[in-house]
């Protein structure tokens, strides 16, 4: 079987790491800390998680540098270092926090669209269920076409998710 040797540009990753943040409601959150914990309580946890974030970059930039043969995902640097096994639950856990992850992302936007088409309900309705499964497969067979076209189509809708909120920040900037 001959190596597929496909790269991903790097604005393709950028729009990657940007999509994500966007679709898991970053711009939200500072508005929940805040009541929750105060200011004060909200800039602690964002040094915190923002500190973590860091330091989980630098593990892997360093375990890159030093394993470069590796490239088989997270998971290659536990077989590698602990065998098969923890290899295996690493693979398995990432797995299972993707699946978890597309559930809820999904489970989102079917209840936020039924605020405006009741057949949707809260996410759950049968309805949602079928049109999130559909969802679901239809990325799946994108994704299995090829990287590169996954990547362009996230670019696309990366970019999307940002000229609004750009647009936002003009607005306000001219208004005030």
């Amino acid at each position: 079987m001959a190596q597929l040797d496909e790269k991903i540009s790097r604005t393709a990753l950028l729009a990657m790491v940007v999509g994500g943040m966007v679709g898991a409601g970053i711009f939200a959150l500072p508005s929940r800390f805040a009541g929750v914990t105060g200011p004060v309580g909200a800039v602690i946890a964002w040094i915190i998680a923002g500190t973590g974030m860091y330091m989980l970059a630098r593990v892997f930039q360093f375990l890159g540098e030093r394993k470069p043969d590796l490239d088989a995902g997270v998971f290659a640097y536990a077989k590698e270092g602990f065998g098969d096994y923890p290899g295996f639950l690493s693979a398995f856990g990432y797995w299972i926090g993707s699946c978890i992850g597309n559930v809820s992302y999904w489970v989102l936007i079917k209840s936020t669209l039924g605020a405006f088409f009741p057949v949707f309900g809260d996410g759950n309705t049968v309805v949602a269920i079928v049109v999130a499964s559909i969802g679901i497969w239809l990325f799946h067979f994108l994704i299995q076409r090829g990287t590169q076209q996954a990547a362009a189509i996230n670019k696309i809708v990366t970019i999307a998710k940002v000229v609004p909120i750009l647009t936002f920040l003009l607005i306000l900037l001219v208004a005030f």
